[in-house]
């Protein structure tokens, strides 16, 4: 059970990884080429927003991932002709370059979402509820927890604004997990999206059976991890800061 849990979970996360880096790219294209004004601002907004997110949360799973194959070998994970030791060590760097993911962090909930007041979040969020509005009954497995992760993110997003007027410090003790709590609904709208296109295909192929199972292993064990991450947010920042210099 341990090994499938590894190997749903690495395949779950690289597939909502290239899904989620296709739609941030989509939103490049459209706006250099897009020939409206309006369709062009709406996605130069969507890839401000997203860019830290792209970069900081694929390479957070990135490493997670490549820790599960390693351990999926045991031992023989350390063992060079397997590779994957060499993998682990490379995919490291991903974190801490271009920006580390602190750094990440702090432009999408400083510069993107304060910085905005929280317009450039309504953007992605109007576009999610939009999808799930018009998902259907037979879609409902998927759009009822990716709404309700919706839910949790507004209300993160709110509790930050509203924070971070009194208190600067609010906004870099809940970025790093804002950010992943952001990137784990990204990855939900990701596979809603990606379980529409299976739905109806799966008794005939196995891309698309293999599409919608992932898709409902990602919804049962892997979205939950917003709501231990939102409670981490709204602890506040009292904690960073009750140690003076002496103390560490």
């Amino acid at each position: 059970p341990d090994v499938r849990r590894m190997l749903l979970t690495m395949k779950a996360s690289n597939e909502g990884g290239r899904a989620f880096s296709t739609y941030v790219a989509m939103q490049l294209d459209t706006a250099k080429f897009s020939e409206d004004a309006v369709t062009r601002k709406r996605a130069e907004d969507l890839v401000a927003l997203l860019t830290p997110v792209a970069k900081a949360f694929l390479t957070d799973l990135g490493l997670e991932t490549t820790v599960h194959g390693q351990q999926v070998f045991g031992g023989h994970g350390y063992i060079r002709e397997w590779g994957q030791e060499q993998l682990v060590r490379d995919v490291r760097i991903t974190q801490i370059y271009e920006g580390t993911n602190g750094i990440q962090s702090l432009d999408l909930a400083g510069r993107k979402i304060v910085g905005s007041g929280g317009a450039l979040y309504r953007l992605f969020a109007d576009e999610i509820r939009q999808f799930t509005a018009n998902a259907g009954a037979d879609l409902g497995e998927f759009s009822q927890p990716l709404n309700a992760a919706v839910d949790t993110l507004d209300e993160l997003t709110a509790w930050l604004l509203d924070r971070a007027q009194g208190n600067p410090n609010e906004i870099g003790a809940a970025s790093v997990e804002y950010l992943q709590v952001f990137g784990y609904t990204a990855y939900a709208y990701m596979w809603a999206l990606m379980a529409k296109a299976a739905i109806g295909k799966a008794t005939e192929d196995d891309f698309y059976a293999g599409k919608l199972g992932t898709a409902r292993f990602y919804f049962a064990r892997l979205l939950p991890r917003i709501h231990s991450l939102s409670a981490s947010v709204k602890a506040g920042s009292e904690s960073l800061y009750e140690l003076d210099v002496a103390h560490f």
